[in-house]
């Protein structure tokens, strides 16, 4: 088992933002993860450069409090810049994390121990995972696609096969044990008919020169799905994946631009010259719907400091800003059931992180 550092429990602050509710976590570190198993029991995952072997936190009391275990990875993880880069939890003590570079880790006792799962095929960067109920799952990462059928214990590689190419993946979504949905960089979206062994690239119609990172990829049932990155970038599909067409947030500066500069001449002429730096775009980092109409976007611009949620009703035809986080990257969303939604991310600012939370109740408010 892989030995924690403890980290005190934190006093909880709360304040509104609209639906949304910041809870302090009493941690600095950035969290890339958020599961809640039930409206009581959720953890969070990350770490920073100076948090050796990652870090996971848990609250027993729905947010109110938490408490923090470092070095997750245990002696494996002797280095600093270690994430935890995503959770899964199948009741309060079962759970599973992948990690950038150190594999795969089980827990038994709700976080305080880690134990490094068996994994036949070799690892790389994990960064996602997701399971069908309790099995199987599957975890993605550049180079490869693991599945487990024992809650996270032993895992096999199953992609790439033969002479595919890597696969490049950031995030995967399976609707069932056959049909799965990868997406990555360069706009990279893929299905697999056979739960992962294969997958077969699909065609997006992007604007002329975008070649966006996809962050996140959600179906909330096998014809819904939403695919999300770089540039405010959202396609949806209708028909299971047959066709996708390009959404727009809304957003007036999700999209990056030239930063042009004015130079005064003589005579009151002026120039006005491309400097070749860029306004930042908005990184649309998570995506989740509770139906096929009613969904959240999550979404920061990097090194600026500011991060969006947005809400639709009507499957993302229309978007609205519903909670504007100042000083905030926000990485992660997490629906638990009929509850509450979830954020967390890393902080561009000085103080505490927080975790932000809405009620599902007040959705249709």
């Amino acid at each position: 088992m892989a030995a924690s550092t403890m980290v005190p429990m934190a006093a909880c602050t709360t304040k509104p933002a609209g639906p949304w509710e910041s809870l302090k976590l009493g941690t600095s570190a950035d969290l890339r993860a958020v599961w809640f198993a039930d409206a009581l029991n959720g953890w969070v995952g990350g770490g920073s450069f100076n948090v050796v072997g990652g870090l996971v936190g848990r609250t027993r009391d729905g947010g109110k409090t938490w408490r923090f275990a470092s070095n997750v990875v245990g002696e494996r993880g002797t280095r600093g810049g270690l994430l935890v880069s995503g959770l899964r939890f199948f009741g309060p003590d079962r759970g599973v994390a992948t990690t950038g570079g150190a594999g795969v880790y089980v827990t038994t006792d709700g976080g305080e121990n880690w134990a490094r799962a068996r994994i036949a095929g070799g690892t790389d960067f994990m960064s996602d995972l997701m399971f069908l109920g309790d099995s199987p799952g599957w975890a993605a990462g550049d180079n490869g696609i693991w599945r487990t059928i024992d809650q996270g214990s032993e895992w096999s590689k199953i992609a790439p096969v033969g002479d595919q190419p890597r696969v490049g993946g950031r995030t995967v979504h399976f609707v069932n044990e056959s049909v799965g949905w990868l997406a990555g960089r360069n706009g990279m979206l893929r299905r697999s008919s056979d739960g992962g062994t294969t997958w077969e690239q699909v065609t997006l119609r992007l604007p002329a020169g975008d070649r966006p990172t996809f962050q996140d990829v959600h179906f909330v049932d096998e014809r819904h799905g939403w695919v999300v990155g770089d540039e405010g970038t959202i396609f949806a599909t209708q028909d299971g994946g047959g066709s996708w067409h390009l959404l727009d947030t809304g957003v007036k500066d999700a999209r990056s631009a030239a930063k042009l500069e004015t130079m005064h001449r003589a005579g009151g002429k002026k120039d006005v010259i491309d400097t070749g730096d860029r306004t930042p775009g908005l990184t649309l980092s998570a995506v989740h719907f509770t139906s096929a109409s009613t969904g959240w976007l999550a979404g920061y611009y990097p090194n600026h400091g500011r991060s969006l949620i947005l809400h639709t009703r009507d499957g993302g035809a229309n978007w609205r800003v519903e909670f504007e986080v100042a000083g905030e990257d926000i990485h992660a969303l997490h629906v638990q059931g009929s509850n509450a939604i979830w954020a967390v991310g890393s902080r561009t600012r000085e103080g505490a992180q927080s975790i932000y939370r809405r009620s599902l109740a007040a959705a249709a408010n």
